[in-house]
């Protein structure tokens, strides 16, 4: 994430803990395909995963004192994420080999400053790893990821053409979710949510 988004993420923190709708609605309209992208991978339908999405976000708008603008959103996001989804479990699977598996791989992040604490270390992970990325590589998957930009807008920027930047980015995604995958099993959450 880059300072710019850091800093965009804390304005619209700021405005929110202070009951600001259209600083909700900025950050609803940023995260809310994240988290249902990543939500959509463990839960039984798609009707759950918007129902979740809605709680998610509702949670965020009860929950706005609680919020540091000089923390990290995505953390708070995260957090919340994997505790809705913890708690879905326990409420409609009905595999119990399942749920139990799935809690028990997640019990360690209950903790929310336990969770905090591993997902500023996964964030530095990830941007070390970004940084082995060759540099056009890493430019591509910086103005997607960081700045939002679409394939064609990068392709435009770069003045390369868009196929290339779908191999950029889909090198750059598996690069990283191999190496992920030497790590904790939130870090395949993380990737998940976020990448």
């Amino acid at each position: 994430m880059t300072k710019e988004t850091r800093n965009i993420d804390q304005q619209l923190v700021k405005s929110l803990r202070k009951g600001d709708v259209f600083a909700y609605n900025e950050l609803f309209h940023k995260y809310s395909q994240k988290v249902y992208n990543f939500s959509i991978k463990h839960l039984e339908n798609e009707e759950d995963v918007k129902d979740l999405v809605q709680e998610i976000f509702m949670k965020i708008w009860d929950k706005r004192n609680e919020i540091n603008e000089k923390k990290s959103f995505n953390g708070f996001l995260f957090t919340i994420t994997l505790n809705s989804i913890r708690d879905y479990f326990r409420r409609k699977v009905k595999n119990r080999k399942l749920i139990d598996k799935w809690l028990e791989e997640t019990e360690p992040y209950s903790d929310s400053t336990v969770l905090s604490i591993e997902f500023k270390s996964l964030e530095k992970v990830v941007g070390t790893l970004v940084e082995q990325l060759p540099p056009k590589r890493r430019m591509v998957f910086r103005l997607s990821r960081n700045e939002g930009l679409s394939n064609d807008e990068i392709a435009e920027q770069m003045n390369i053409q868009k196929k290339t930047v779908e191999n950029h980015l889909n090198l750059a995604l598996r690069y990283l979710r191999e190496r992920l995958q030497e790590h904790s099993f939130l870090a395949i959450l993380f990737f998940a949510l976020f990448y």
